[in-house]
């Protein structure tokens, strides 16, 4: 005889609603791990990937940050015109006449004897030059500064460098001469100061080139 059970017994269909749900767990579980896995997969592959770009940068460069030079220093300075200019009594200079006007050559000499120079030869210009302009002072290297005294006074004149080799200089009158600046007028000009720059930084203007035409002889 049997024994009827105490308690309802639980069904196939019961059992078969547990299984789906148990599963989509595993499926969302082993999703975070494979998710996990790989985001640090690829961390370290980027990782590894910019220290190697890092290291040829480095090697390319040899390890060293390039810089600009920085410039060079230019300084501006007050300056006296006449420093460093000889005196009028150290100053020998002939004097020539590039004109037509006679007697032109011998009157200017007069007056530059009076403002202290040593008068050389006085005559028509031996390269027989035509001269528009005031005035050319030709000289060498060691008559430069006797050349840029009397530049003083005889304002617009050129100065041009014969390569002579004495301190003499030849001051050649123009179409465009006057008189000598009077010496009041120089020894102001020779006392103002005036801003120059200074410095390996500055940079110096290259000489413009002049060029005469020659003409025909004429009258001291």
């Amino acid at each position: 005889m049997s024994v009827p059970s105490t308690g309802p017994r639980p069904s196939n269909r019961h059992r078969r609603r547990q299984s789906p749900v148990v599963g989509v767990i595993l499926v969302i579980v082993g999703m975070v791990v494979l998710f996990g896995a790989g985001y640090g997969l690829s961390r370290i592959i980027q990782g590894s990937s910019g220290g190697g770009e890092s290291a040829s940068s480095s090697s390319a460069t040899g390890g060293e940050t390039s810089t600009a030079p920085e410039p060079e220093p230019c300084v501006t300075v007050t300056v006296t015109p006449g420093a460093g200019l000889p005196s009028a009594a150290q100053v020998t200079t002939n004097v020539y006449n590039a004109t037509d006007r006679a007697g032109l050559a011998a009157g200017t000499a007069e007056q530059l004897q009076v403002r202290g120079f040593v008068i050389g030869k006085i005559d028509n210009d031996p390269l027989s030059k035509t001269i528009t302009g005031v005035a050319e002072i030709r000289h060498g290297p060691s008559g430069e500064s006797a050349a840029r005294l009397m530049a003083f006074y005889l304002p617009g004149a050129e100065l041009v460098d014969d390569g002579r080799k004495d301190a003499t200089i030849d001051t050649v009158l123009g179409a465009a001469f006057t008189e000598v600046a009077a010496q009041s007028e120089v020894d102001a000009a020779l006392a103002a100061p005036s801003p120059s720059p200074s410095g390996p930084g500055c940079k110096t203007p290259a000489p413009a080139a002049t060029t005469q035409e020659s003409a025909s002889p004429s009258a001291s």
